[in-house]
This record gives C-alpha cells, sequence and structure tokens, in this order.
C-alpha cells in the first residue's frame, strides 16, 4: 500500500482526475461483458452505493421511500465518523487525551439519539431488521474501534471501550445497533483479523510519528 504500481496508480487517476491525487484504496473497475469498456470508481461511499444500486435485490438501499433512502445518508454523513479512533491514539498528553475520549463519547451520544429518533423500533438497525447501507458503511469503522482501542488504551488511566461506553452512558439504542451489526455474517466474514488489526494500527502511528519528527 505504500508502493502503489504504476498499474494502479494510473487506474486511480482515471477515477480520480483531480492532478496530485493520492492514489488510495478502494479503487473499483466495471468491465462491460460486450463493449469491454470501463468505469472505474474510487471513495468507499460511492464505491459501496454504486453496488447497491446495481444489485438492488440484495436491498441494502431502501426501497420503501425516499425519505428513507435520505435517512440512511443523513446517518452516514452524520454518524460515519463518531467511531474515529485516531485521535485518541494520536494524543501526546493526558489533557489531549482526556479531551479526545471525551469527544469520542459525545459521538457515541450523537450516534445513539439519531438512532433513538431515527431508527423503526422494531429491530436493531436503523431499518428495524433491515441491514441497510447504514450499516455498511460504518461496519469497518465500528469493527477497528471496538477491536483497537481498548488494546492500544490499555496502559492508560482509562480505557475506551465503545462497548463499556456505552454501558456507563446508558447508551442502550447504540449498544444493540453495535452488538448486531458486529454479529451480522457479512460483516464477521469481512473483518480483518484483530492481530492485522493492531498490526496495521501500529505501523500507522509509527508513520505519524516519523512525519511529526520531519
Amino acid at each position: 500500500m505504500q508502493n502503489k504500481p504504476k498499474e494502479f496508480c494510473d487506474l486511480y487517476a482515471r477515477a480520480n482526475p483531480i492532478i496530485g491525487a493520492r492514489a488510495k484504496v478502494p479503487l473499483l473497475e466495471v468491465i462491460e461483458d460486450q463493449t469491454h469498456n470501463s468505469v472505474v470508481l474510487c471513495e468507499s461511499l460511492v464505491v459501496a452505493e454504486y453496488l447497491a444500486e446495481c444489485y438492488p435485490n440484495v436491498g441494502l438501499t431502501p426501497s420503501s421511500s425516499v425519505e428513507d433512502r435520505a435517512i440512511m445518508r443523513l446517518f452516514v454523513e452524520l454518524c460515519g465518523s463518531s467511531f474515529s479512533y485516531y485521535p485518541i491514539l494520536r494524543s501526546k498528553d493526558k489533557d489531549k487525551f482526556e479531551s479526545s475520549v471525551e469527544e469520542f463519547k459525545q459521538g457515541l451520544i450523537n450516534v445513539n439519539t439519531f438512532l433513538e429518533k431515527k431508527s423503526d423500533s422494531r429491530g436493531p438497525f436503523l431499518f428495524g431488521e433491515k441491514f441497510s447501507l447504514a450499516e455498511c458503511n460504518t461496519a469497518p469503522f465500528l469493527q477497528r474501534a471496538c477491536n483497537v482501542l481498548p488494546v492500544f488504551t490499555g496502559d492508560s488511566s482509562v480505557i475506551v471501550d465503545p462497548i463499556k461506553i456505552c454501558d456507563e452512558l446508558n447508551l442502550s439504542r447504540l449498544k444493540t445497533w453495535i452488538l448486531a451489526v458486529l454479529e451480522r455474517p457479512s460483516v464477521k466474514i469481512t473483518e480483518l483479523p484483530k492481530e492485522l488489526m493492531i498490526e496495521s494500527v501500529t505501523k500507522m502511528l509509527k508513520r505519524f510519528s516519523e512525519m511529526e519528527k520531519n
């Protein structure tokens, strides 16, 4: 990933023509069977929505109403970054660490509020029993936060664990949602092994540290 081949970078430039854009994943190329022409897309949310629209029978995009589709996108827009954990891991002193933890907790409170006000109470997900792009697009970040944060804050005075925070702050709706997402078969089967998550985060923190020195 740190030394991408020219073929990948050239393909990415087709998806993102902005000059100087850094080639990154995901990158999706769809080749037409008959013409062999292809469409190339980047950015995870764009790729996910494209695939959901290509396969509507899977049902990841609510077909019931325009309003539901708007709520799904609003959830991703407002709540998608709530599971970001790097500000906590990159905190250099106690005050910054505590501030980052409080910001993380407030993000979880916000997600809980959204789910309480906007979700279907007949099931654990945003749309009740229906697993949608709202969950697909946030699941990877949720997985990492739940696996990475307790490990990397284990030596601090406060171990940051999203599930325990839900118990601590009585965020019962969010806890139900988190557990349901993490136990979803499609989420579990695509989950990166915990040891690889830890290794990846360790390498990234090292790169951040080296960049700060320079």
